[in-house]
């Protein structure tokens, strides 16, 4: 929930701003009465402390009472951790956010996950609160791509951003948990992009939730301009879309690869760290991957939805 943050990414070692399609996933689901029950903020985009206060900023925007709580500020150990003496460090992960998690899914025995950040805090969550964690319906995350498919958006090399921040808390909770799981693969997310014009023109809306994510989306875009990019995904809110209309993906039963290593290192021209999914892999448990829209309309309605809810669609 990094937008409006114009230094900061990947935790923190990077300077380019972080990314801002938390925040339109967010609206997103407060446009369409999802009945959300809080959002907990993780590290990723950049560290936790501050993209609280961009969180907290963009509820009110919103209008929303979601309770915002504060998530992991590191990502897992590469290998789980003990002390000199065996003492199980499993522990160590467990914080406010994911504290608040096991009490939701206390008390109403079955809630589903977006994990539109690194899956963090929900192996944590896994790990540490296991009679919880299986009243899990489901989680809906934004990860993954096809095997040895080349991310790129516009001809720039890209890579899977949730999971190189976090490689082993993805790999705890499609190896070590049979939560039920549906990867919102970045074929999908990285479709129906917003023109950064129409980004832009939100930042001098009379409407002021309009304004507001103009002018907090404008770090961002002037830096993908810049770059030469014409526009736009709003990956997060493909993972949104897909509890409102997921007749809209194209999904199906797979199996998956992951290729582990150290966490956020990775570049856009390093294939060390991976995680794919598809029908071919045969000998893992199964989870769900959606790939694509069903067709151009459907993602044309999406695109159209994601600007709606900030108040910038065009009538």
């Amino acid at each position: 929930m990094t937008m409006g943050l114009t230094t900061g990414n990947r935790n923190g070692i990077a300077t380019s701003v972080p990314d801002i399609d938390d925040a339109y996933a967010f609206a997103l689901a407060v446009a369409h009465r999802l009945d959300v029950r809080g959002v907990v903020v993780t590290m990723g985009n950049s560290m936790v402390k501050p993209s609280m206060v961009t969180a907290r900023a963009t509820a009110k925007a919103l209008g929303s009472r979601v309770p915002v709580v504060q998530g992991a500020n590191v990502w897992l150990p590469v290998r789980p951790q003990e002390t000199t003496g065996g003492a199980d460090l499993t522990d160590t992960c467990v914080n406010d956010g994911v504290r608040f998690m096991a009490e939701q899914l206390r008390r109403t025995r079955g809630l589903t996950i977006l994990a539109i950040g690194p899956l963090t805090d929900v192996a944590c969550l896994s790990m540490n609160y296991p009679a919880e964690a299986r009243h899990i319906k489901r989680v809906v995350a934004l990860v993954g791509s096809k095997p040895t498919t080349p991310l790129e958006l516009f001809g720039h090399p890209a890579v899977d951003f949730n999971y190189i921040m976090d490689p082993r808390a993805e790999a705890v909770v499609l190896e070590q948990t049979s939560i039920p799981f549906t990867a919102i693969n970045f074929e999908l997310s990285s479709l129906a992009p917003i023109p950064l014009a129409r980004l832009r023109a939100l930042a001098t809306s009379p409407d002021p939730l309009a304004r507001f994510f103009g002018r907090s989306s404008q770090p961002l875009v002037a830096e993908l301009a810049a770059a030469g990019f014409p526009a736009k995904p709003i990956f997060d809110a493909a993972v949104v879309w897909h509890l409102i209309r997921p007749e809209d993906h194209v999904c199906r039963q797979v199996g998956f690869r992951l290729r582990t290593g150290s966490p956020a290192i990775t570049q856009a021209d390093d294939d060390n760290v991976t995680d794919w999914f598809s029908p071919e892999f045969t000998d893992t448990r199964r989870v769900t991957a959606c790939t694509g829209f069903t067709s151009r309309r459907a993602a044309a309605e999406f695109q159209h939805a994601v600007l709606a809810a900030v108040h910038g669609a065009v009538r």
